[in-house]
């Protein structure tokens, strides 16, 4: 038995359309059923394949070779290869930052510091716990704007945080 890992097929939008690329070709469309975005299988600056499903191969008594997924991966955010945001994470960023900067009534000092701050929480870098706290002072003001768009890529210890917690 060898384990690899085929490619996984997702929507520009963030929707997984497969994660058998490979063995199950019947899945593969090129534009999402959900929400109509081209789809991809790779990075689109590095080229590198989205990993897919982790996938048991199986030689029969008769000699057939026979494959099957044994996992069913969640979509990644970054590029493992080039460490790019994928085209859904950076929509997600994009937005937030957006919503911040449209409905945010941000003071000065928070309109330097959201962009980073927003980009640390995607990336649970370090740093993250302090963006929280940063965006969770202007959520405090009675602005819990983008609370959704945030909240959709913060890492736990933000969550907690941005939840008060």
């Amino acid at each position: 038995m060898q384990n690899r890992y085929d490619i996984q097929q997702v929507c520009e939008n963030g929707h997984q359309i497969s994660c058998c690329y490979n063995i199950r070709p019947e899945e593969q469309k090129k534009f999402c059923p959900e929400c109509g975005a081209p789809t991809i299988t790779a990075c689109l600056k590095c080229n590198l394949a989205i990993q897919g499903a982790i996938i048991e191969s199986y030689e029969s008594w008769d000699g057939r070779h026979t494959m099957r997924p044994v996992s069913r991966p969640k979509v990644p955010s970054y590029c493992s290869n080039c460490g790019e945001p994928y085209p859904w994470t950076q929509k997600k960023i994009q937005t937030a930052i957006q919503i911040f900067a449209e409905f945010g009534d941000l003071n000065e000092k928070e309109q330097e510091t959201i962009e980073q701050d927003i980009k640390n929480i995607a990336k649970d870098l370090p740093e993250a716990e302090l963006s929280a706290r940063r965006i969770k002072r202007i959520w405090d003001r009675g602005k819990s704007i983008s609370y959704e768009a945030i909240m959709e890529f913060a890492s736990r210890t933000a969550a907690k945080i941005l939840n008060g917690q």
